[in-house]
């Protein structure tokens, strides 16, 4: 009975990854393309029944996991990997650490825009506004973790190389910003200028998280 459970065990996996192949394509198109009305299904999606949910698409967490997994089989397939030191010598430390800073932006993005509707803050209230700010998170957290690596493996370590990186990382910080600005003036039924104030302020504190975060683990 038990080998027969690790079998069913094995086949839903093996299917699940299989699913993979085929929804991480698509939902990472739907997401460049049409991020507002992805953002809305995320949140749409979770009160379906469990079995149901997202059925036609990855789950907004898995998305931005795996978009980060890739970033980061990119990094070592170019052999551009920055030596870590401490806790992050091991690939999935550095690979987990990556997907907590990653996630800060998302769970920051979604307590401001609470605590600007007046909801209390609680796992149920947080889950909606967080699985549709992974969703477009995960291609701005693709360029930030490759720019660099992608544009020295073509261009090698040179002044135009560094230039062509930090202009990807712009223009993915200028598209996801953008998009937090018109989340939060829908959301919130403010200006445009509002809400490019809240997703700024909103950005800059998650960053600072996330330098404290990188600061605590090089203590390790």
């Amino acid at each position: 009975m038990d080998f027969m459970k690790i079998l069913k065990s094995l086949e839903q996996a093996l299917y699940e990854v299989m699913v993979w192949l085929v929804f991480y394509p698509l939902t990472m198109w739907k997401v460049l393309v049409r991020p507002g009305q992805m953002m809305t299904y995320a949140d749409d999606e979770l009160s379906d029944d469990d079995e149901d949910r997202y059925s036609d698409r990855l789950s907004p967490p898995i998305f931005l996991a795996i978009t980060l997994g890739l970033a980061h089989a990119l990094e070592l397939a170019t052999g551009q990997v920055v030596e870590q030191t401490g806790l992050l010598q091991d690939d999935k430390n550095l690979l987990a650490f990556r997907m907590i800073v990653f996630s800060v932006y998302p769970l920051t993005l979604s307590v401001r825009l609470l605590r600007k509707k007046g909801i209390p803050l609680d796992r149920k209230s947080l889950l909606g506004p967080f699985y549709a700010q992974c969703y477009v998170a995960a291609p701005w957290a693709f360029v930030s973790s490759s720019a660099a690596l992608i544009a020295f493996s073509l261009r090698g370590e040179t002044g135009e190389a560094l230039l062509y990186a930090l202009g990807g990382i712009l223009v993915a910080s200028i598209w996801y910003i953008t998009l937090q600005a018109r989340w939060f003036a829908r959301s919130l039924g403010i200006g445009i200028g509002g809400g490019l104030r809240n997703a700024l302020l909103t950005f800059a504190e998650a960053t600072i998280i996330m330098v404290i975060l990188g600061l605590i683990v090089e203590k390790f």
